[in-house]
Protein backbone atom coordinates (compact mmCIF):
# COMPACT_ATOMS: atom_id res chain seq x y z
CA UNK A 1 0.00 0.00 0.00
CA UNK A 2 1.46 3.34 -1.10
CA UNK A 3 2.20 5.79 1.71
CA UNK A 4 0.56 9.18 1.39
CA UNK A 5 2.76 12.27 1.16
CA UNK A 6 2.06 15.78 2.43
CA UNK A 7 2.06 18.58 -0.15
CA UNK A 8 4.32 21.45 0.92
CA UNK A 9 2.83 24.09 -1.37
CA UNK A 10 1.34 27.14 0.38
CA UNK A 11 -2.42 27.04 0.65
CA UNK A 12 -2.60 23.31 -0.12
CA UNK A 13 -0.95 21.14 2.56
CA UNK A 14 -3.04 18.13 1.53
CA UNK A 15 -2.05 14.48 1.62
CA UNK A 16 -1.73 12.73 -1.73
CA UNK A 17 -0.65 9.53 -3.43
CA UNK A 18 2.04 9.82 -6.08
CA UNK A 19 0.04 7.68 -8.50
CA UNK A 20 -2.81 10.24 -8.31
CA UNK A 21 -0.54 13.27 -8.54
CA UNK A 22 -1.55 15.08 -11.74
CA UNK A 23 -0.68 18.53 -13.07
CA UNK A 24 -4.07 19.85 -11.90
CA UNK A 25 -4.18 18.06 -8.52
CA UNK A 26 -2.87 20.95 -6.41
CA UNK A 27 -4.42 24.38 -5.89
CA UNK A 28 -1.95 26.65 -4.10
CA UNK A 29 -0.69 30.23 -3.66
CA UNK A 30 2.63 31.36 -5.10
CA UNK A 31 2.62 34.71 -3.27
CA UNK A 32 3.23 35.57 0.36
CA UNK A 33 0.72 35.27 3.20
CA UNK A 34 -0.33 38.64 4.64
CA UNK A 35 -0.84 39.14 8.38
CA UNK A 36 -1.26 42.86 9.06
CA UNK A 37 -3.29 44.11 12.04
CA UNK A 38 -6.38 41.89 11.81
CA UNK A 39 -6.14 41.34 8.06
CA UNK A 40 -5.14 37.98 6.64
CA UNK A 41 -4.70 37.10 2.98
CA UNK A 42 -2.37 36.42 0.06
CA UNK A 43 -0.38 38.85 -2.08
CA UNK A 44 -0.75 36.72 -5.22
CA UNK A 45 -4.53 36.96 -5.52
CA UNK A 46 -5.18 40.13 -3.49
CA UNK A 47 -7.74 38.44 -1.24
CA UNK A 48 -7.98 39.57 2.41
CA UNK A 49 -10.27 38.50 5.27
CA UNK A 50 -10.37 39.12 9.02
CA UNK A 51 -11.31 35.70 10.39
CA UNK A 52 -8.74 32.89 10.65
CA UNK A 53 -11.20 30.19 9.53
CA UNK A 54 -12.05 32.26 6.44
CA UNK A 55 -8.33 32.65 5.72
CA UNK A 56 -7.90 28.88 5.85
CA UNK A 57 -10.68 28.51 3.28
CA UNK A 58 -9.21 30.89 0.67
CA UNK A 59 -8.80 28.69 -2.42
CA UNK A 60 -5.43 28.60 -4.11
CA UNK A 61 -5.14 30.77 -7.21
CA UNK A 62 -2.55 28.59 -8.99
CA UNK A 63 -2.80 24.99 -10.25
CA UNK A 64 0.01 22.41 -10.47
CA UNK A 65 0.99 18.98 -9.23
CA UNK A 66 1.55 18.28 -5.53
CA UNK A 67 5.11 18.36 -4.20
CA UNK A 68 6.68 17.23 -0.94
CA UNK A 69 9.75 19.44 -1.45
CA UNK A 70 10.12 22.29 1.06
CA UNK A 71 8.92 25.64 -0.28
CA UNK A 72 10.43 29.06 0.36
CA UNK A 73 7.81 30.58 2.68
CA UNK A 74 8.02 34.24 3.63
CA UNK A 75 5.49 36.59 5.17
CA UNK A 76 4.47 39.90 3.67
CA UNK A 77 5.78 42.66 5.93
CA UNK A 78 4.00 45.99 5.95
CA UNK A 79 5.99 49.22 6.35
CA UNK A 80 4.79 49.34 9.95
CA UNK A 81 6.35 45.96 10.68
CA UNK A 82 9.57 46.91 8.88
CA UNK A 83 9.86 50.13 10.90
CA UNK A 84 9.24 48.24 14.15
CA UNK A 85 11.96 45.70 13.33
CA UNK A 86 14.37 48.51 12.49
CA UNK A 87 13.56 50.24 15.76
CA UNK A 88 14.16 47.04 17.73
CA UNK A 89 17.50 46.55 16.01
CA UNK A 90 18.60 50.10 16.78
CA UNK A 91 17.46 49.69 20.38
CA UNK A 92 19.45 46.49 20.81
CA UNK A 93 22.61 48.25 19.58
CA UNK A 94 22.25 51.07 22.11
CA UNK A 95 23.17 50.79 25.76
CA UNK A 96 20.28 51.97 27.90
CA UNK A 97 20.48 52.26 31.65
CA UNK A 98 17.04 51.68 33.16
CA UNK A 99 16.20 51.73 36.84
CA UNK A 100 14.30 48.57 37.74
CA UNK A 101 11.43 49.47 40.05
CA UNK A 102 9.63 47.17 42.42
CA UNK A 103 5.90 46.54 42.18
CA UNK A 104 5.41 48.52 45.40
CA UNK A 105 7.24 51.55 43.96
CA UNK A 106 5.21 51.41 40.76
CA UNK A 107 1.88 51.12 42.63
CA UNK A 108 2.81 54.03 44.91
CA UNK A 109 3.66 56.24 41.91
CA UNK A 110 0.35 55.36 40.25
CA UNK A 111 -1.56 56.09 43.48
CA UNK A 112 0.04 59.54 43.77
CA UNK A 113 -0.75 60.31 40.14
CA UNK A 114 -4.40 59.34 40.67
CA UNK A 115 -4.63 61.52 43.79
CA UNK A 116 -3.15 64.51 41.97
CA UNK A 117 -5.55 63.96 39.07
CA UNK A 118 -8.57 63.86 41.42
CA UNK A 119 -7.43 67.05 43.18
CA UNK A 120 -7.15 68.88 39.87
CA UNK A 121 -10.61 67.69 38.81
CA UNK A 122 -12.12 68.78 42.14
CA UNK A 123 -10.54 72.22 41.93
CA UNK A 124 -11.71 72.76 38.39
CA UNK A 125 -15.10 74.50 38.16
CA UNK A 126 -17.43 72.09 36.38
CA UNK A 127 -19.65 73.73 33.79
CA UNK A 128 -22.47 71.79 32.12
CA UNK A 129 -22.26 71.59 28.33
CA UNK A 130 -25.43 73.04 26.80
CA UNK A 131 -26.86 73.13 23.28
CA UNK A 132 -28.06 76.36 21.62
CA UNK A 133 -31.67 75.60 22.56
CA UNK A 134 -30.72 75.39 26.26
CA UNK A 135 -30.93 71.60 26.52
CA UNK A 136 -28.15 69.67 28.22
CA UNK A 137 -25.84 67.32 26.33
CA UNK A 138 -26.06 63.83 27.83
CA UNK A 139 -22.83 62.40 29.21
CA UNK A 140 -23.89 58.74 29.09
CA UNK A 141 -21.88 56.71 26.53
CA UNK A 142 -23.84 56.04 23.34
CA UNK A 143 -26.90 58.07 24.41
CA UNK A 144 -29.43 57.82 21.59
CA UNK A 145 -30.89 61.33 22.19
CA UNK A 146 -27.62 63.32 22.58
CA UNK A 147 -29.45 66.23 24.31
CA UNK A 148 -32.26 66.38 26.87
CA UNK A 149 -34.44 68.75 28.87
CA UNK A 150 -33.20 68.67 32.52
CA UNK A 151 -36.70 69.58 33.72
CA UNK A 152 -38.15 66.43 32.11
CA UNK A 153 -35.59 63.77 33.00
CA UNK A 154 -36.53 60.32 34.31
CA UNK A 155 -35.19 56.78 34.77
CA UNK A 156 -36.72 55.60 31.50
CA UNK A 157 -35.65 58.29 29.03
CA UNK A 158 -31.97 57.60 28.32
CA UNK A 159 -30.99 54.61 26.20
CA UNK A 160 -27.23 54.21 26.51
CA UNK A 161 -24.25 51.96 27.26
CA UNK A 162 -22.65 51.54 30.67
CA UNK A 163 -19.06 51.56 29.41
CA UNK A 164 -17.09 53.70 27.01
CA UNK A 165 -16.49 52.26 23.52
CA UNK A 166 -13.33 50.31 22.81
CA UNK A 167 -11.40 50.91 19.57
CA UNK A 168 -8.63 48.38 18.93
CA UNK A 169 -6.93 48.57 15.54
CA UNK A 170 -9.96 48.41 13.20
CA UNK A 171 -12.33 46.69 15.64
CA UNK A 172 -14.99 48.80 17.33
CA UNK A 173 -17.02 47.46 20.26
CA UNK A 174 -19.04 48.15 23.40
CA UNK A 175 -17.52 46.04 26.24
CA UNK A 176 -20.69 46.26 28.35
CA UNK A 177 -22.82 44.25 25.90
CA UNK A 178 -20.09 42.60 23.77
CA UNK A 179 -21.39 44.14 20.56
CA UNK A 180 -18.62 44.62 18.01
CA UNK A 181 -18.07 45.45 14.36
CA UNK A 182 -15.35 46.63 11.99
CA UNK A 183 -17.32 49.21 10.02
CA UNK A 184 -17.90 52.70 11.50
CA UNK A 185 -21.42 53.08 10.08
CA UNK A 186 -22.39 49.68 11.50
CA UNK A 187 -20.88 50.68 14.86
CA UNK A 188 -23.00 53.84 14.98
CA UNK A 189 -26.12 51.69 14.45
CA UNK A 190 -25.45 49.29 17.36
CA UNK A 191 -28.41 49.60 19.78
CA UNK A 192 -27.86 50.81 23.38
CA UNK A 193 -28.10 48.07 26.00
CA UNK A 194 -29.22 50.05 29.09
CA UNK A 195 -32.10 52.37 30.02
CA UNK A 196 -31.84 54.99 32.74
CA UNK A 197 -31.85 58.74 33.35
CA UNK A 198 -29.76 61.26 31.43
CA UNK A 199 -26.59 62.58 33.06
CA UNK A 200 -25.17 65.99 32.14
CA UNK A 201 -21.98 66.27 30.16
CA UNK A 202 -19.42 68.74 31.48
CA UNK A 203 -16.97 70.94 29.63
CA UNK A 204 -13.36 69.85 29.80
Amino acid sequence: METKKLCKRQGCRKEYKEEENKETACRYHDGKPIFHNLKKGWTCCNVTVYDWDEFQKIQGCKVANHTCEAQDTQFFKSQTVANAEKGCQNFSNTEVKTEVKSIQQYEEEQRKKEEEKKKLEQNKAREILKAKDGKYYCGNPGCADKTYDPENNSESLCKHHTTTPLFHEIKKMWPCCKQETYDWDDFMKLPPCTVGSHLPKYKN
